[in-house]
């Protein structure tokens, strides 16, 4: 019988990290893998969610290619030799048969350290318009595993290596609570519509300002309606210091620093104000949540944008660039659509459609060919 012997790398953001967990968690549950590591960047996202999943994980002192003129750029690239070297030894003491790279510069010397050592790779990319990594080691892959058909532009590679996936999500937003649940759980009425808005993990300043002063305005609409706010832990004190007194003691309100498991906030909600980083679309086309997408400009290659207008144009969301996004905008455009019942069906169908519940486990199975094909 094969035994297989996976790593997995990807780093930076959320949006790499997490497709990584995901498939992880479909690799635990086969019999035939022997086991699982993970290399990132020391002491960042990746290394703390690696571990709270009980993953065996090592870290490469690594950094981003610089994107200014300075003295990094010179360092920069020994900087990387270092880490490709440090991981071509753990490689050739976990002897993996496959590996697999999520994105984002993490996965840089693990991928190359891959190469040298002549162990077969695929690459998953999460978003719309590949990140520059995934573009650097895409010809050279095995497989490559897409998030969003709209890459399929950029890459162009030979269709019998690329895969149109979905991205990886949570078990919990395959298998989500019902509205009514939810609902019971956030102390809201199901019988309401009811906005999430929320920046991400870690909050969104423009996002959290729009709605302190939408907030008012929000919660004295007719027919009533009800706000979920995912707020970052790193802005909820100051927010609640700014926020209306009255809004903030409303029942029809809940503000929350962080959800643990957002896939509660996506079953009470009939529509999401947030950003378009991947993880963030592919949570919503699971969960069959509409969205009004506010993408983050300064991410790299505006890949956020990118993204946001693919989903635009598959008829599931709509879009507000953060240089218009104002109190008077974010009411009006939540209004009009929470009162378009027929329009918000059709987002939620559209929604439905374009979400890929089994990515995990069709990818987890896709390394899993690769790597017994290694071994034969």
């Amino acid at each position: 019988m094969l035994r297989h012997r996976i790593v997995l790398s990807g780093g930076g953001t959320g949006g790499h990290v997490y497709p990584a967990l995901a498939v992880a968690g479909e690799l635990k549950g086969c019999p035939d893998v022997e086991s699982i590591l993970y290399m990132g960047a020391s002491g960042h996202l990746e290394q703390r969610l690696a571990l709270e999943q009980h993953l065996e994980f090592v870290g490469l002192k690594v950094s981003g290619l610089p994107r200014k003129l300075s003295g990094n750029i010179i360092k920069w690239p020994f900087e990387l030799w270092d880490a490709v070297r440090q991981a071509r030894k753990v490689l050739k003491l976990f002897r993996p048969t496959a590996i697999l790279g999520t994105g984002g510069y993490a996965s840089a010397a693990p991928l190359v350290a891959a190469m040298l050592s002549g162990v077969p790779y695929a690459i998953h990319e999460p978003d719309a318009h590949p990140g520059l990594v995934n573009r650097l080691f895409a010809s050279r892959a095995l497989l490559v595993s897409l998030g969003m058909e709209a890459a399929l532009e950029v890459l162009k590679l030979s269709k019998g290596k690329i895969v149109v996936n979905g991205n990886p999500v949570r078990e919990s937003l395959v298998h989500p609570l019902s509205r009514e649940g939810a609902c019971a759980v956030l102390g809201l009425d199901s019988q309401l519509k009811t906005v999430l808005v929320t920046g991400g993990s870690q909050g969104s300043q423009a996002i959290n300002d729009a709605l302190i002063m939408a907030l008012p305005a929000l919660l004295d609409v007719t027919p009533p309606i009800q706000v979920i706010h995912q707020a970052g832990d790193k802005n909820i004190l100051a927010l609640k210091e700014r926020l209306d007194p009255a809004a903030l003691q409303n029942p029809r309100y809940v503000l929350r620093a962080y959800f643990e498991d957002l896939s509660l906030a996506y079953s009470a909600s009939d529509l999401a104000v947030c950003r378009a980083g991947a993880m963030t679309v592919s949570e919503l086309a699971v969960s069959g949540t509409p969205a009004l997408f506010v993408p983050y400009p300064y991410a790299s290659a505006d890949h956020q944008t990118y993204n946001a207008r693919y989903m635009v144009l598959q008829g599931a969301a709509q879009l507000i660039l953060q240089s218009r996004l104002t109190a008077e905008t974010l009411v009006d455009e939540v209004c009009k659509l929470l009162k378009d019942e027929a329009r918000l069906g059709q987002m939620r169908r559209r929604m439905l459609l374009l979400g890929k519940p089994q990515a995990a486990k069709d990818l987890a199975c896709q390394v899993i060919e690769l790597s017994a094909a290694y071994q034969t």
